[in-house]
């Protein structure tokens, strides 16, 4: 590839990859499959899932779980205790 003698991109480089790069990293921002499948310029929100399959969705498990235990803990203060 000329690019590669050229050293303008890393040896391996693919079209397939890149997806799985853009798309990944569009799902550990967040995006849902719908824009992530806009992007890629994919037919289907199962391509989406495909490319993004290997997404570390730790961050936003925890921040979901915190954004929950929060509102629990809101919802709390509204309940009456019983006497």
């Amino acid at each position: 590839m000329a690019l590669e003698e050229q050293g303008k991109v890393q040896p391996g480089l693919t079209l397939k990859g890149l997806r799985h790069t853009v798309a990944t990293i569009l799902r550990e921002m967040g995006k849902d499959y719908a824009s992530i499948q806009l992007v890629l310029g994919q037919n289907t929100e199962a391509m989406a899932r495909h490319y993004s399959r290997r997404a570390d969705m730790r961050e936003q498990t925890t921040g979901a779980m915190a954004d929950f235990e929060a509102e629990v803990n809101r919802r709390k203060t509204k309940n009456v205790k019983p006497e």
